[in-house]
């Protein structure tokens, strides 16, 4: 199979292309702005040339993991949001599409409200923020314009090594490791996901052409606070300086799906333990920091 992957450099990104490598796979991954050994500069937002580039890799399928996910800088700039989270990734699926590939794009548990999750994929969505309307307006426009040739991937939380150390554990292990205070908040619920088994998730899905809407989680369901502990007890850390705070208080632009999270029928049918419970992810987390460089890198060095 001959794969590209929109967004190398990000945490799923980058799992995947070493998933591919190691499947025996054919593939080539993009950054947009951090360069990273491997992989080659796109920019989706010039639409003309990406889709000229993306022409030219003659792929079997597109991952699309890329895309401006900073929640509250979207609701702060709605145009860049629509057009990094929809526009760019139509773009790219069109141009698969008609070179007979098929496209796999990453969305998220914010497209629903918070009100009653976790959530299976036939509930309806009802997106609370910007970012969250443009994953869905994007799901849906793919959905329409591609039919089966479409695969929709949404997941939550995804933590776990990644070359970038922008996630979620990275932040935590920070501010702990320098003796400051972490605020979380201690009302958003949702499922904790391991970004190597997301990205092993996502490929298996895709090797086994599945298409539609499929929803790749963790199976923990815990608060935030929670989640920060258990990371903060794996890394060795005190999790003293973990202060808990209401999302109301907080004050965050974008609002925020409470009793979020996604429930995995679909993926547990096809492959069951897929995405492996948060303490068994945690000791393979631990052990990767063990490694030569300290928080691993996925990929290879070119």
């Amino acid at each position: 199979m001959r794969a590209v992957v929109i967004g190398g450099s990000g945490q799923i990104g980058g799992w995947l292309l070493r998933w591919l490598a190691e499947r025996g796979h054919d593939a080539v991954g993009t950054y947009a702005t951090v360069p990273l050994s491997g992989l080659v500069p796109l920019d989706a937002a010039d639409l003309i040339v990406s889709a000229a580039w993306l022409r030219g890799q003659r792929a079997d399928v597109v991952f699309y993991p890329a895309g401006f996910t900073w929640v509250d800088g979207c609701e702060r700039d709605p145009a860049r949001a629509r057009s990094a989270n929809v526009e760019q990734p139509l773009n790219l699926a069109r141009v698969a599409a008609d070179q007979g590939a098929r496209f796999v794009y990453l969305s998220t548990d914010y497209v629903f409200d918070g009100q009653a999750g976790p959530y299976a994929e036939e509930d309806p969505p009802r997106p609370l923020s910007v970012y969250g309307q443009a994953k869905l307006e994007a799901e849906r426009a793919l959905a329409d314009e591609l039919g089966d040739a479409q695969l929709t991937v949404r997941t939550t939380w995804v933590f776990g090594p990644e070359r970038q150390g922008k996630n979620f554990a990275y932040q935590l292990a920070k501010s702990l490791g320098e003796g400051r205070a972490l605020v979380c908040p201690s009302d958003q619920v949702s499922n904790p996901s391991y970004g190597p088994d997301v990205a092993r998730a996502v490929l298996a899905l895709a090797e086994a052409g599945r298409s539609g809407l499929v929803h790749v989680a963790g199976p923990d369901w815990i608060d935030r606070v929670t989640f920060a502990r258990a990371l903060a007890r794996a890394f060795g850390l005190d999790d003293g300086p973990i202060v808990s705070r209401t999302t109301a208080e907080l004050g965050q632009p974008a609002a925020r799906p409470l009793r979020g999270g996604l429930r995995t029928h679909r993926l547990e049918a096809w492959f069951p333990g897929i995405v492996r419970p948060l303490e068994e992810c945690l000791v393979d987390f631990r052990d990767r920091l063990a490694e030569p460089g300290g928080w691993v890198r996925p990929l290879r060095p070119a």
